[in-house]
């Protein structure tokens, strides 16, 4: 049978695909599943001197992939373990560093119907630039108080629109809209990695840092207390250690009544203390002993 040949805008894209996988040893996949062309655009400015971006077929990359197996270890498996619509990032970051500059770099979005609110959405008080019409009643039915002045719409007051994790209606998706808002936050979610031969799944990519900030805070701090207690010095746990050494040679100077500066007051309140307890104590025994019949 003849050979198949291949049509020059996929030998292109082939061609092009191949030359960036070899110059990058990590290449990660980025579900592209409801992220819009223009949110794909703004991505790819926040990432420019970072990462390369591209998006192509899946089967563009799985071809490249078996062509350049014999230089990149595993790298067949990886692009046959990613399914539905990808963008491939190539970058000299770690798996894990490129997840974190995503996560910090996401950009502002329109909202629309159906959307979760990722935080609260307030409309601040003030001129809304509108001109008076039917859009009066569209600021109504989403509970935002409105006023007429100078021939332009005024919200009367700061109005709290949605919270975190409030469904955003179909309504209010078109009111933040015409006022310029951009409530929403887009981004890209890795879905898999390639490292050197390593294939990174998305389960193994999830990142939890104030989950991981709170184990080190608790590690640290059941560390600390071990070595305090065990009189281990390290520059965090020598002032405590020398604050309990100093409270336990005072404490030790009060009870044998030891004079110096800094005991003399609480020896003075213990022995006051002292004498009060055996004043008491003695007036009790008298008391007792006046009530006692006498012998006849």
């Amino acid at each position: 049978m003849p050979e198949r040949k291949i049509q020059p805008k996929k030998k292109e894209a082939l061609e092009k695909i191949e030359k960036i996988m070899g110059e990058y040893e990590v290449i990660a996949a980025a579900d592209l599943r409801g992220v819009r062309s223009t949110q794909i655009q703004e991505i790819r400015k926040t990432m420019r001197g970072k990462a390369k971006m591209l998006v192509t077929k899946n089967t563009i990359f799985k071809k490249a992939s078996q062509q350049l197996e014999s230089k990149k270890k595993s790298i067949s498996e990886f692009a046959e373990s990613i399914s539905g619509p990808i963008a491939l990032l190539f970058t000299d970051m770690n798996p894990y560093e490129l997840i974190l500059f995503l996560n910090r770099n996401k950009v502002k979005a329109p909202a629309k119907g159906g959307d979760v609110a990722s935080g609260e959405i307030i409309i601040t008080a003030g001129n809304t630039g509108l001109p008076p019409g039917p859009i009066i009643s569209e600021f109504g039915d989403v509970k935002i108080p409105t006023k007429i002045e100078s021939g332009s719409i005024w919200i009367s007051r700061d109005t709290v629109v949605a919270r975190r994790g409030d469904t955003i209606s179909t309504r209010l998706a078109s009111v933040l809209t015409r006022l310029g808002m951009k409530p929403m936050e887009a981004g890209l979610t890795i879905i898999g990695a390639y490292e050197k031969g390593t294939i990174l799944a998305h389960e193994s990519l999830k990142l939890d840092l104030a989950e991981y900030r709170q184990n080190f805070v608790k590690s640290f701090n059941q560390a600390l207390v071990l070595a305090i207690e065990a009189s281990y010095l390290t520059p965090e746990s020598t002032p405590p250690i020398i604050g309990k050494a100093w409270r336990q040679a005072q404490a030790l100077a009060v009870k044998s009544e030891y004079v110096i500066p800094e005991t003399v007051e609480q020896i003075m309140s213990s022995a006051q203390a002292e004498m009060l307890a055996l004043s008491n104590a003695v007036s009790a025994m008298k008391k007792e002993a006046g009530t006692q019949p006498v012998a006849g």
